[in-house]
């Protein structure tokens, strides 16, 4: 009886095996049509259901575990930004997401992808604290040096941009950090337009409106990417948003004149 025992072992756990794989093949092709259906910058509910189910059933493979679960943290991190729910459940959602993330990030500490998600789960749950309190619970020298190890330039520049200059409990936050790096992202990865959007902004707050105004022209020059369909017609809205703010300003600032 050993031997048949055994043989029904094998296959079992080779079908297992199988059927993670199939799950996770299935979650990433879910990922890749996140956009379909959606409505407006909203993704569909139900695939972004069924993609997170798939990945994390997936992660009991140890073949693919690591990549399962980047896919886990990414699809949680994009359900959190674009699919829709109740407002009241956004901070216990995004506890959800930190400390999902932060349990994969300490599982595979050098996986880049994990590490970004985790860094801008992070961030998120820290500005939702409010910066002082992040200051003096650790989120923002943690922050800080995730990123800073995994060359992660729009988050590192972000941080010197928003965080407070406070002596002595945070004396490291330098505007002149939050352009260096900022520009850096930009040049690190130019298809994101988050980068044209948070360096325009950057000199909306130096009052270099002719500069910020270029960066945005630069930005929406590029369209919207099939690939990152959502990611990109929110971010062209943000660039659309500050282009008018922006528009504003020197309109008033005109007629005064």
């Amino acid at each position: 009886m050993k031997g048949p025992i055994r043989v029904f072992t094998l296959i079992s756990l080779c079908a297992g095996i199988a059927m993670a794989n199939e799950d996770l093949r299935f979650a990433d092709s879910c990922y890749a049509a996140r956009a379909e259906r959606s409505v407006e910058d909203k993704a569909d509910v139900e695939n972004a259901k069924k993609m997170i189910a798939a990945y994390k059933r997936a992660q009991s493979d140890p073949e693919v575990a690591e990549e399962a679960t980047a896919g886990f943290v990414r699809s949680l991190y994009f359900a959190f930004r674009f699919v829709p729910f109740d407002k009241k459940l956004r901070s216990s959602r995004l506890d959800s997401l930190k400390s999902v993330s932060e349990a994969a990030y300490n599982k595979y500490p050098k996986n880049k992808e994990i590490a970004h998600i985790y860094v801008s789960a992070l961030s998120m749950w820290g500005a939702e604290r409010g910066p002082l309190t992040s200051v003096k619970e650790g989120v923002a020298v943690k922050v800080r040096d995730i990123a800073t190890a995994t060359n992660n330039y729009q988050v590192l520049g972000r941080a010197h941009q928003l965080l407070p200059y406070v002596p002595i409990v945070l004396s490291w936050p330098d505007k002149a950090l939050a352009e260096k790096y900022l520009v850096m992202a930009l040049e690190q990865d130019p298809k994101d337009l988050y980068n044209y959007f948070f360096l325009a902004e950057l000199r909306f707050d130096q009052k270099r409106y002719a500069d910020a105004l270029n960066i945005i022209d630069r930005g929406l020059s590029r369209g919207i990417r099939t690939s990152d369909f959502l990611e990109d017609k929110r971010g062209r809205w943000k660039l659309k948003e500050l282009q008018k703010k922006i528009n504003a300003k020197l309109d008033k600032k005109q007629a005064k004149n």
